[in-house]
């Protein structure tokens, strides 16, 4: 069977978890495909910095700023690329996954599957610019119709996409996102370079859902009682909000040199600061799956979440769940053991790829 992997909506530094979960798929699948040969469908920027032992590579013949172009091309006017289709019908996959919520082309030949991360746009629409607001409704649930199966992240996501998209019933399966093996060794190393003291950790891009303006509040309320000392320290991708909203906020609180801002660091170092911090610290107001915090269990870190459906599924337990704007809330869950413990154990990744495998040789023409 020709299994094809399309990363043509992939833009390195910029998609969180859902870039860890096309990586992922992408070092693990290789090693449970058996006798499947995999291709791996790519623009030509993507192609110089994807190194894919195992993978056939199937190159567009263009870069990721002509791809985004061709993409808006599809998503807003009839125009269809065609120039796409026949480069992805040359490859002649017998199945297509689509990791990123959309399917382009939109008339990508054989059978697709697609995964879904989730529909914060329909939930929170508010923390979305005019684009997203326009693109998203365009493009997400055509890519769900097209779609022969959607997998979902996580139960929470299946049960979203059923009431709020129309999901048929059976066109849905879960396959939740996974951990490295080994990740608490790995974490136990001291962070070297970054930064020593104690410190409160927050790993997410600075996208409106994630709740750095009430984050930054509460720390400062924190550190005025006593209740924590050290620094707060941020890393990932920061958006326009961090320069037009949170860096101001923090001066405006008077915290702004207790806040370090990394920016991209490592996995290694990720996992550095998962097993230092005092607490991994992720106020969000809405997640698909919760990546962050299975990675932080993994590495044996004190987990305060906000509260949230998704996190009840993943086995958090609830008095780690807390309300971000309550500092007293806050102040006690930090005070909980370490580690944190999920009820249920996070899959490998090489089982996530396993079963998202038998996901795609499940699904075939009609």
């Amino acid at each position: 069977m020709r299994i094809a992997l399309s990363l043509l909506s992939l833009r390195p530094g910029q998609v969180g978890g859902a870039e860890t979960y096309v990586r992922a798929l992408v070092r693990h699948m290789p090693k449970v495909a058996g006798d499947d040969e995999l291709l791996l469908v790519l623009d030509r920027d993507l192609e110089k910095e994807i190194a894919a032992p195992g993978w056939t590579k199937v190159v567009m013949p263009y870069g990721a700023r002509a791809l985004v172009a061709r993409r808006i091309a599809e998503a807003y006017t009839p125009w269809r690329d065609r120039r796409s289709e026949a480069v992805l019908a040359g490859a002649r996959p017998d199945v297509t996954l689509f990791p990123q919520q959309s399917i382009f082309p939109h008339r990508a030949p054989g059978p697709a599957v697609l995964t879904a991360v989730d529909v914060q746009h329909l939930v929170l629409p508010g923390h979305f610019g005019l684009f997203d607001r326009t693109f998203r409704p365009r493009v997400y649930p055509r890519s769900m119709e097209r779609a022969d199966r959607v997998i979902a992240i996580s139960e929470f996501t299946l049960r979203t996409l059923e009431e709020r998209c129309a999901l048929p019933a059976g066109k849905g399966v879960v396959v939740p996102l996974g951990v490295e093996p080994g990740a608490r060794h790995a974490a136990s190393a001291p962070p070297e370079g970054l930064l020593a003291g104690e410190f409160l950790y927050c790993p997410a891009a600075t996208w409106p859902h994630k709740g750095h303006d009430r984050l930054l509040a509460t720390f400062a309320s924190l550190r005025r009682s006593g209740r924590v000392k050290g620094r707060l320290v941020l890393t990932g991708q920061r958006t326009p909000l961090w320069e037009r909203e949170l860096l101001p906020l923090a001066r405006k609180l008077g915290i702004e040199g207790d806040l370090l801002h990394f920016g991209f660091v490592s996995h290694e170092q990720v996992g550095s600061l998962l097993g230092a911090a005092r607490a991994v610290v992720f106020p969000t107001r809405y997640e698909g799956f919760g990546l962050p915090v299975v990675e932080a269990a993994a590495a044996g870190a004190r987990i305060v979440t906000s509260r949230l459906e998704v996190f009840d599924e993943i086995g958090l337990p609830r008095e780690n769940q807390v309300d971000f704007d309550d500092p007293d809330e806050v102040a006690a869950a930090l005070e909980l053991p370490a580690p944190t413990r999920l009820a249920h154990e996070p899959l490998p990744w090489q089982e996530v790829a396993r079963r998202t495998v038998e996901v795609l040789r499940g699904t075939t023409i009609g």
